[in-house]
């Protein structure tokens, strides 16, 4: 992304220090305002009106239906919708159980010259949406304990958009593309179980060497890493949201191993399932 215009030029860096201490300054042109994640316990709908901002919608769990201007999605696991200011938006249905939804309202400021221009189209199927969630988790940790800075919250909300912008526009009709969401929907609601690439080929009736290279080009893991991924996001859920000890976790995720469970949790996370319990403690919850 170019720099110019944004951050100091390398002279300045150059300069010597003042203490010791690196001052660093900069902007970009996004102003992030709030966000948070909505967690459905099957009632209500997605609030009717105009907003003076933008709203990102990404969709972590379950099938969000709303409307903008007459223009209706369906908005699934792993895809974003952008909302634009100034027009008529709401939900068509109201929430399913297994919904989660997170939410990120932000305005954008004038365009200097030189900065880095993103193309985001309006509904999208996020390529890395682990990575997105993490995102927001960070950007939730920080708001919710009052140490997110105006910079910050732009950082992470423009790193957020880099990542709805590397992807192009659904295609819920390509069948390859539908046949990939129908796998990985299987396997969120399977995980929990003893499932390996073979049994979720032969639950949707396709050769497993075929199934895996449609999964892969869809979403960018192998078949058996996406199993793994889904039962380590799970548990991360439970982590936040129950107190249940490791070894329960490990079991409701689809791991038979403790030891397994937390091995395969820091090779993904880069930490142990209790060190990130403790590092997410706050967040910004909608229920």
């Amino acid at each position: 992304m170019s720099t110019k215009g944004i951050w100091h030029t390398m002279d300045e860096f150059n300069s010597q220090p003042t203490d010791n201490v690196l001052d660093v300054e900069g902007s970009l042109p996004i102003d992030a305002q709030l966000a948070g994640i909505v967690i459905s316990r099957g009632e209500g709908r997605h609030i009717e009106r105009i907003a003076s901002h933008f709203v990102l919608l990404v969709v972590r769990q379950g099938i969000l239906y709303i409307e903008e201007e007459g223009k209706e999605f369906e908005v699934h696991e792993g895809q974003a919708l952008l909302l634009w200011p100034g027009r008529h938006h709401q939900g068509t249905r109201d929430y399913d159980e297994n919904l989660q939804f997170f939410w990120l309202h932000f305005t954008m400021m004038p365009r200097q010259k030189g900065q880095e221009t993103l193309s985001i189209p309006q509904h999208t199927q996020l390529t890395r949406p682990d990575f997105v969630t993490e995102l927001f988790r960070r950007f939730l940790d920080d708001q919710g304990t009052g140490t997110l800075l105006p910079l910050g919250a732009a950082l992470y909300s423009w790193m957020i958009l880099m990542e709805v912008a590397a992807t192009g526009p659904t295609n819920d009709t390509h069948a390859t593309a539908a046949l990939a969401v129908r796998v990985h929907t299987y396997i969120r609601t399977h995980h929990h179980e003893r499932i390996s690439v073979s049994d979720v080929a032969q639950a949707v009736g396709y050769h497993p060497q075929y199934l895996a290279r449609i999964y892969r080009q869809t979403y960018k893991v192998s078949l058996s890493g996406a199993i793994r991924r889904v039962r380590i996001d799970h548990a991360k859920w439970l982590l936040l949201h129950t107190e249940s000890k490791i070894s329960k976790i490990a079991l409701l995720s689809g791991f038979e191993d403790a030891s397994y469970f937390q091995r395969v949790f820091k090779q993904l996370e880069g930490i142990t399932p209790l060190q990130f319990r403790r590092m997410h403690a706050h967040m910004n919850v909608n229920y």
